[in-house]
């Protein structure tokens, strides 16, 4: 199947924790990322097709934790066989202007 995303993704090397906004629990980690869309892992069984409010925590070299605030649609959800986890594929629908320079210079370096 040919990939359809406008953005490459790139590689998450670090635990980078996703987290609901209204709760402020981790939902997942983050696999990869584009200033369009990311991947993470869960354990959590979230539905496809629904539109979340997340916040992606990171250590930023020099400046700290820095919080990210995105508004994310779930476009697919594959389980991990043998495991609990679950991939799940999300399209950013709503960000910061400053959140996304953020991100653009977060994956600078990053592997495709």
């Amino acid at each position: 199947m040919p990939d359809k995303r406008s953005q490459p993704r790139k590689v998450c090397d670090a635990r980078i924790d996703i987290l609901d906004i209204e709760t402020d629990q981790i939902i997942g980690n983050l696999v990869n990322i584009s200033l369009s869309g990311f991947m993470m892992i869960t354990t959590q069984s979230l539905p496809e097709n629904y539109v979340f409010q997340f916040k992606i925590s990171f250590e930023s070299e020099g400046v700290g934790t820095q919080v990210i605030k995105v508004g994310a649609e779930s476009l697919w959800v594959q389980e991990v066989e043998g495991s609990a986890q679950r991939w799940m594929g999300f399209h950013i629908i709503d960000i910061s202007e400053a959140d996304l320079a953020v991100i653009g210079t977060l994956i600078g370096d990053w592997r495709e």
